[in-house]
């Protein structure tokens, strides 16, 4: 069973976020979509949501709430045809960073995206304070989940994290953060992550378009 299986029910967390922005009576592809906390929400916004899942045990729960479940490796899955350019929103939400080579990814996936639709990313930054504080002492430990997850390939600041957008030769429409986990001045915190995210940013949450 996947970690990554409760919905944060902060208004400023990425869940939230995402779930917002995605609205109601979308078509879209939730790419690692895990036990489906996610797609569960949107069902009840009355989406159509087809996941993507390599774990089979979180395969079985996901497929409750999706159209569509494909179980197998965003990093070679091909969808069908019939999805070329059908969905309005493409989420990748915390997965980016497990890949080998996430910009090969996206533009795979691209390719499913109306010419008007939306991919959402969200990225961890690793030059987040709490890290750096952790390297001044002289520490740079993996753990089993958040910024430093022991199943992270990749690593991103707000630099690489909209170069990789670049890169792959879509649009940043808006570039927006969270702060973690925190449980008051969640609001503040949240505006002072937009004015300072390379530093105050625990995610990078990126929505682009087609150039």
């Amino acid at each position: 069973m996947t970690k990554y299986d409760t919905l944060n029910l902060n208004p400023f967390s990425v869940h939230q976020k995402i779930v917002q922005c995605v609205g109601k009576q979308k078509k879209v592809l939730d790419v690692g979509c895990a036990v489906g906390i996610l797609a569960k929400e949107m069902k009840n916004n009355d989406c159509e949501v087809i996941g993507i899942e390599l774990d089979e045990e979180s395969a079985d729960i996901a497929q409750n709430y999706c159209t569509e479940l494909v179980r197998g490796d965003v990093e070679s899955i091909e969808l069908k045809p019939q999805y070329n350019n059908y969905f309005d929103f493409i989420i990748f939400a915390d997965i980016l960073e497990h890949l080998r080579d996430p910009i090969i990814v996206l533009e795979r996936f691209a390719k499913y995206l109306k010419d008007d639709g939306h991919i959402i990313v969200s990225l961890p930054n690793v030059a987040n304070w709490r890290v750096r504080l952790k390297l001044l002492s002289g520490n740079f430990d993996y753990e089993t989940h958040g910024i430093l997850d022991e199943s992270h390939l990749r690593f991103f600041t707000e630099k690489t994290a909209k170069n990789l957008i670049f890169d792959v030769g879509l649009e940043i429409v808006d570039f927006d953060v969270t702060v973690g986990d925190v449980n008051f001045f969640a609001k503040f915190l949240h505006l002072l992550g937009s004015w300072w995210p390379s530093l105050i940013a625990y995610q990078f949450l990126i929505i682009v378009k087609k150039s």
